[in-house]
């Protein structure tokens, strides 16, 4: 058995409580290890790739001795390796503090501020140091993406001329070459590094990013692969050979890879954003655009990032945003070709065309034959109405890629637009025949338009072939309509709700057939039928409005209009419509007060602030329209229509310097847009700046010498001179070229400056003869007509006006004016029509209060006049009736006030009738 143990002595238990206490920090020290060994172990894991361990045994090491200072460099250069380049700056700058030389932080520090684009700070924080070839290279690094290649260049030299075959410098003059397009070169010094350094990293990363740009997929992936068998756990390798299986369309493939990387580096960058990637492939597009805004918030500059976000922001339908992120991209790589054909296609979305042929043309001149940059850039022509020129963009596209329907369909409608209808025709019919629907729809569309309906009919039975739908059926009735078989185009019309009760454009049609037939109660019956079905429908509620518009039923529309703005009080159609509905009815204060909340509801809705701006100018706030105006110039600065606004807007509030930078400004922005050009000839002459307009001119000339206005713009200039006779010339060939009215004006106008007064009246009434209907010009001739006081012959196409319009304020109130003047008793009844039409028109209010006055009616025109007045302050010729009117009245005192305002005026020719009035007693 065994023999028991014997109680300590007494005098050795001390001793043994001393030994036990003392393996206590020595168990202890086993179970935490040292600082140094933390760091080893920190190594070792970021050599193998594993940047988690890396990460966790720094912070580990850090916890226990925060002032660690090669713990802090070693931190920074793994949070390097996962892509956090803010993170790692951090901790790079914080060894510097704690005592680590420059020469041992300052290449990784480099790294960091390379990664986030802050070259300018690089370049003052890193001296070139001959004994560090490093700092030359992180240097030339900086200038290149500055733009300074040949800087750059010497720099990279400059290093391996201190150690040959240094691998970064190697890498650098790779980069350089990718600059100037030779990619080849690029992968050639890629392999001279690896052959001095066949294990350096970077140059295997970058040696599979070329790989893969050349369409090597296989070999890129061997270049991350080897990567992968030197650091099995390296993140950035799993995440690089993620993009390429991405590449190939080798989804599931590439979510392992993902998975493998963010086992490593569960909070790197370079996940988030493959992660992305993969979301956008998978049309996750919401769940991209948060992971991109994560990489965005951390690194703002990280130009992947900005590219994907530009892509992602696009397929959500917010091409604000999206032009932002891409501007943004290529601001840091100009001319790349992906990101360039992005933004134009984000660009047409808010249909800015003359921006998308600024930024293609460039890269157009520069790259190859690219049959997407092609098909963009005739969209944006076609938009701007340059058929010819867009028709032969997309036959080059074409010819690129002849199997692709929607080039033909592009080429089709450019030829429609420049009238070739043989040709046109016959893409859509090759586009029609790939099965592209709406190829077969324009096709239908060409051969109305031509009035072919057996072809268009034809093209639509084709379309039946492929299968029966609503929209076939309503295209059918639409054919009918066009050929005038309104019954037969009624059944397919119904047909087409029979299929689907809820399909509007049916809908629509049918009610355009009652109202063609005088059965617009019918029509609307239609309506709320439908909306009995569909309740709270804002298609139908809008439709209703527009019928009750086109039935001149205001209220009805209003009432239709605020039942659609309270169901869908973020909609901003039946808003807009209910404000432009008031200010038509001149229910300002109204229309402003809800101008103004839409707008504060839809702050970045353009409409919404150009509709603001037509509010406050109605009700007389000029200012404030301006600040609208500019605000909507921020929210598309490439708009030279918002541009033109501005510089009317400028021009109300007679700023004619800004109005004329607006002007110009809106000719960068769309050269030789006509308004624009008109506009700034104008304000120039005002100036007496004759030479600068005549450039303006002469340039309009030169770009468009098939176009009238720049010969109309000099006839301007030189009759603003006086100089009639020279300017007659240009009007002519003006007029030759593309006859209009405005032309006629023009050259009526100069012949009577040169004294041709029986030529000039010869001219515009053949004009008139052949022109009917052109009102301007008849009321600009019965204008000049009365201006020489032939009351009659003014009359005579005043009266052809009113005959046409009943409600023409101005050919009613000019032909009030001329009755008075002929002693016509009819001119007090066409006076108070034009009242009724226009109370808040100052001319319209001066002509029925001096025809009253003349009838002896004193106190009712007194009480026009001096409303015209405050409504026209400057006009002398309204002031001067007030002032024989008060004359009449015996109201001295009022009569001095008017007078004198009168008498200070420069250009005011019945100075001695006042006079004579003021001396009466």
């Amino acid at each position: 058995m065994p023999r028991l143990a014997r109680p300590l002595p007494p005098r050795l238990r001390p001793l043994l409580l001393a030994i036990l206490l003392g393996t206590l920090p020595l168990s202890a020290c086993n179970r935490h290890p040292s600082s140094g060994q933390l760091l080893a172990a920190a190594r070792q894991a970021r050599q193998q790739g594993d940047q988690r361990t890396a990460t966790i045994e720094l912070k580990n090491l850090l916890q226990q001795n925060p002032r660690q200072a090669s713990a802090r460099l070693l931190l920074g250069k793994v949070y390097l390796d996962t892509g956090d380049a803010a993170a790692a700056e951090k901790e790079l700058r914080r060894a510097l503090q704690l005592g680590l030389t420059a020469a041992e932080v300052l290449p990784a520090l480099g790294r960091a501020l390379l990664l986030q684009g802050q070259y300018d700070k690089l370049l003052a924080e890193i001296a070139l140091d001959p004994a560090q070839p490093l700092s030359a290279v992180l240097r030339g690094h900086a200038l290149l993406a500055q733009k300074h290649p040949e800087q750059a260049a010497a720099l990279y030299a400059q290093a391996l001329q201190r150690q040959p075959g240094l691998p970064e410098a190697l890498l650098g003059q790779a980069r350089l070459a990718l600059w100037r397009q030779d990619a080849a070169g690029a992968l050639r010094l890629v392999e001279q590094a690896l052959r001095h350094h066949p294990e350096h990293i970077e140059s295997l990363r970058l040696q599979g990013d070329l790989l893969r740009d050349a369409g090597r997929l296989d070999a890129a992936r061997h270049s991350h692969e080897r990567i992968l068998a030197l650091r099995p756990r390296d993140a950035q390798a799993h995440v690089d050979i993620a993009h390429l299986q991405l590449q190939a369309g080798q989804l599931a493939a590439a979510r392992a890879s993902i998975a493998a990387a963010r086992e490593v580096a569960p909070n790197s960058l370079l996940v988030l954003y493959a992660q992305a990637l993969l979301d956008y492939r998978n049309g996750q597009q919401k769940a991209a655009l948060e992971r991109l805004q994560q990489i965005l918030r951390a690194a703002p500059e990280h130009p992947p990032s900005l590219l994907l976000c530009g892509a992602v922001q696009a397929a959500l339908g917010a091409p604000v945003q999206a032009e932002q992120h891409l501007r943004q991209f290529l601001d840091a790589a100009p001319g790349q070709p992906y990101a360039s054909k992005l933004l134009a296609s984000v660009l047409l979305m808010q249909d800015k065309p003359a921006a998308v042929l600024a930024l293609l043309q460039p890269l157009q001149a520069t790259a190859a034959p690219d049959a997407e940059l092609l098909a963009l850039l005739g969209e944006a022509r076609m938009r701007l109405r340059q058929f010819s020129q867009a028709a032969e963009d997309f036959r080059q596209a074409s010819e690129l890629a002849p199997a692709t329907p929607a080039l033909h369909m592009a080429l089709g409608i450019s030829r429609l637009g420049s009238g070739d209808h043989a040709r046109a025709i016959g893409e859509l019919e090759q586009a029609a025949a790939a099965h592209l629907p709406r190829a077969g729809v324009l096709l239908v569309m060409s051969h109305l338009r031509a009035r072919e309906f057996g072809a268009a009919l034809a093209a639509v039975q084709a379309l039946e072939r492929q299968g029966a739908n609503p929209l076939l059926h309503n295209l059918r009735g639409g054919v009918q309509v066009a050929s005038q078989d309104l019954a037969g185009a009624r059944r397919n019309f119904e047909q087409a709700l029979a299929m689907d009760a809820q399909y509007q454009p049916a809908l629509d049609n049918l009610a355009q057939l009652d109202l063609m037939e005088q059965q617009p109660q019918q029509a609307r019956r239609r309506y709320l039928a439908a909306l009995a079905r569909q309740r709270g429908s804002l298609a139908l509620q809008l439709a209703l409005a527009q019928l009750a518009i086109r039935r001149e039923q205001g209220s009805e529309a209003i009432d239709w209009l605020e039942q659609a703005c309270r169901d869908h009080p973020d909609a901003p159609a039946p808003a807009l419509l209910l404000v432009r509905l008031r200010l038509a009815g001149g229910e300002v204060a109204k229309a402003l007060s809800l101008a103004q909340k839409l707008q504060a509801a839809q702050g970045g809705n353009a409409d919404a602030l150009a509709l603001l701006a037509e509010a406050q100018n109605a009700a007389q706030q000029p200012v404030a329209a301006l600040e609208s105006l500019s605000q909507l110039a921020q929210l598309q600065p490439a708009s030279a229509t918002v541009q033109l606004q501005l510089a009317r807007q400028h021009l109300l509030l007679r700023r004619l310097d800004a109005a004329l930078q607006a002007a110009y400004k809106a000719l960068h922005l769309q050269a030789q847009q006509p308004e624009a050009l008109a506009l700034a000839v104008a304000l120039l002459l005002d100036k007496q700046a004759y030479a600068e307009a005549l450039k303006l001119a002469r340039q309009a000339q030169q770009a468009e010498p098939d176009q009238p206005l720049g010969y109309k713009l000099e006839g301007d200039i030189l009759l603003s001179q006086q100089q009639a006779g020279p300017a007659l010339p240009l009007y002519a060939k003006a007029y030759t070229l593309i006859p209009s009215g405005p032309l006629a004006i023009a050259l009526h106008r100069a012949r009577l400056a040169a004294g041709r007064r029986a030529e000039a009246a010869q001219q515009m009434q053949a004009w008139l003869r052949q022109h009917e209907g052109d009102a301007p010009t008849r009321l600009y001739y019965a204008s000049s007509l009365m201006q020489e006081q032939d009351y009659r012959a003014a009359a005579a196409q005043l009266e052809r006006l009113v005959s046409a319009d009943g409600r023409n304020v101005i050919a009613l109130n000019d032909l009030a004016w001329a009755y008075q003047q002929l002693g016509d008793a009819r001119a007090l009844d066409l006076a108070e029509r034009a009242y009724r039409l226009a109370p808040t028109n100052p001319a319209v209010a001066d002509t029925l209060g001096w025809i009253l006055q003349q009838r002896g009616q004193t106190e009712r025109a007194l009480a026009l006049l001096k409303r015209a007045v405050e409504q026209a302050p400057t006009s002398t010729d309204i002031r001067y009736h007030l002032v024989q009117s008060l004359a009449k009245a015996g109201d001295r005192a009022a009569l001095r006030r008017h007078a004198e305002r009168l008498l200070a005026s420069r250009d005011f020719p019945q100075r001695e009738q006042v006079r004579a009035l003021l001396a009466q007693p």
